[in-house]
């Protein structure tokens, strides 16, 4: 006769070898025989798991529990069940009770972590880690995800840290291998990044997220097997979730314009592009009426002449996303005397929190409230913010494109500020952020007509500012002047913050500061020309954008060069 155990065993064969309805049957005789059988009671909760049938798995689970509470493997299992549907603080109740059971039972710990990590509570989970790999240096799945609580926190050294020791362990951790190439691209390690990124790929040839990392270094060939690979891809696109789906054709975009097949790169892009943009909320009229109201609002409220440049006095470097603003930060912030900040938030945080300060959709209503004293007092606070960043640094760069909205209130906040207004052709400006998947933000830059439209709102507000603020507040720096001639172009930069001159300006790209846009690749790298004109190589698939923006450098605003 059979024994249980035995009974037992042939059925955990059968779910381990997946044959889950065979499984659930023998599971089921045993349950005929013994209905509290606790193995049995798992073993069915387990098979639902493999179906898909979490809610089956749930009541299965608590049947096993409710036959042995003590259990950590069942505690610990139900922690995970609740995980996946998404009842995060039943899988955080269950998970803590596991722990509690068996104190140094890294698998209890480990879906614990990620149970406290998915619900938010990054600071608990990183402990759990913390504690697993103290008790078990070689958990590898712990310190990569341990890695991400760190970088959770921007602890990025210590985030770099955990996922290469993740790597070391297991170089066929492809996520490590990724995670820590994606550091080392932000760093402008791009060596480093290119050698844990296809590490990556060696160990997962699928994986999407490293091939569009590893897009940003490389350049590829006809005969580059990565190359290969995307297209082959392509075969099996309708498989994949739209994420996937989408990183692949940016990639891809990106692939196939290295290679010289432009309408083929405009195909994927705009593919891309379609599948981001159902993913976001983008009120287009809004940005229109913030404009004009902004516009309208400063007409008439006088602005100081500019004051000499203080010591920490900020410089705003502002413009179109993707016109050249990364490359003037990074040879400003290869001056001695210049700290380059990055994007940073912090002028319109602190206009908002500014008292009297409302919308700024309602912005004719309560700025003529505010007294000369009042905009200087928002200088104060937000220059006490740049020294934070920049400590004893003479200068400061802010280079959050999308700050040209509020020179109207920069200029008499700021009066020894200086603004940088990086331009860039029409179509290559606009065309550049079409063929980038953005970390955050940029709502706009997913629909070619769209960006269109926002870059003619924000060349007419520039022009707008142009008339109405003093000379010499605002200096307009072309792209295409900036690569043709960098030295003088940098002289000037430099003339205006009335700085003099540093040659480590010309080696910008060995400057190893942290870059966080979608221009991390390019600063690492001497003056190219290759994205002047780049609009041209794509025809006329362009054409609709062509209409809304034309195809030279708009009137009115000095110092801009016309197209030939």
């Amino acid at each position: 006769m059979t024994s249980t155990s035995q009974l037992l065993s042939h059925a955990e064969k059968l779910r381990r070898s997946r044959q889950t309805q065979a499984a659930s049957k023998a599971y089921k005789n045993i349950l005929d025989a013994a209905p509290d059988n606790t193995a049995a009671l798992q073993g069915m909760a387990l098979v639902s798991v493999d179906a898909g049938k979490l809610g089956v798995a749930e009541k299965w689970m608590l049947r096993a529990i409710q036959s042995a509470p003590e259990s950590a493997e069942l505690q610990t299992n139900m922690c995970e069940i609740y995980r996946r549907l998404g009842q995060y603080d039943h899988a955080v109740k269950h998970g803590r009770k596991a722990i509690n059971l068996a104190p140094e039972n890294t698998r209890s710990k480990y879906n614990l972590a990620i149970a406290l990590a998915d619900r938010g509570d990054l600071q608990s989970a990183e402990q759990i880690y913390e504690s697993i790999v103290e008790l078990d240096p070689t958990h590898n799945l712990a310190w990569n995800n341990l890695g991400t609580c760190y970088a959770g926190r921007d602890d990025e050294d210590a985030a770099l840290d955990a996922y290469l020791k993740a790597a070391a362990i297991d170089p066929n951790h492809a996520e490590a291998q990724n995670n820590a190439g994606a550091i080392f691209l932000e760093r402008g390690e791009l060596e480093l990044a290119r050698k844990h990124l296809i590490a990556a790929i060696s160990a997962k040839e699928d994986f999407l997220e490293a091939h569009h990392n590893l897009g940003s270094v490389l350049d590829y060939t006809i005969d580059d097997p990565h190359f290969s690979f995307l297209e082959t891809q392509m075969l099996r696109q309708g498989s994949l979730a739209d994420d996937q789906r989408m990183r692949l054709l940016f990639t891809l975009g990106k692939a196939r314009e290295d290679v010289g097949y432009h309408h083929l790169a405009f195909l994927a892009y705009n593919e891309a592009n379609k599948i981001k943009r159902t993913t976001i909320e983008y009120d287009e009229k809004r940005g229109q009426i913030l404009c004009d109201k902004l516009a309208q609002t400063f007409d008439g409220i006088p602005c100081p002449k500019p004051q000499p440049v203080q010591a920490g006095a900020p410089i705003f470097i502002l413009g179109m996303p993707r016109s050249g603003t990364s490359l003037i930060e990074q040879v400003l912030s290869s001056h001695g005397n210049i700290h380059g900040a990055g994007e940073v938030k912090d002028f319109h945080a602190t206009i908002s929190s500014y008292p009297g300060v409302g919308p700024m959709l309602e912005a004719e209503e309560w700025v003529p409230s505010l007294s000369q004293d009042d905009f200087l007092n928002i200088g104060q606070a937000y220059r006490q913010k740049m020294q934070e960043y920049g400590g004893s640094a003479l200068r400061v760069t802010d280079k959050m494109p999308g700050n040209f909205h509020y020179l109207g209130f920069i200029c008499r906040a700021l009066p020894d500020a200086r603004v940088i207004h990086s331009m860039r052709d029409p179509m290559d400006s606009c065309l550049s952020n079409f063929t980038k998947l953005f970390r955050e933000g940029m709502e706009f830059a997913y629909d070619l007509e769209q960006i269109g439209r926002y870059y003619n709102r924000y060349i007419e507000l520039m022009q707008h500012w142009d008339q109405v603020l003093p000379a010499g507040y605002v200096l307009h720096v072309p792209y295409e002047s900036m690569v043709a001639d960098l030295e003088g172009q940098a002289r000037s930069i430099l003339d205006h913050v009335e700085l003099g001159w540093d040659e480590s300006c010309l080696k910008f790209f060995e400057n190893r500061r942290r870059v966080y846009t979608a221009s991390v690749t390019q600063v690492r790298k001497p003056i190219y020309t290759k994205s002047v004109a780049r609009s041209e190589r794509f025809g006329d698939v362009l054409r609709p954008l062509r209409k809304i923006v034309g195809s030279s450098y708009p009137h009115g605003l000095a110092q801009i060069p016309q197209n030939d």
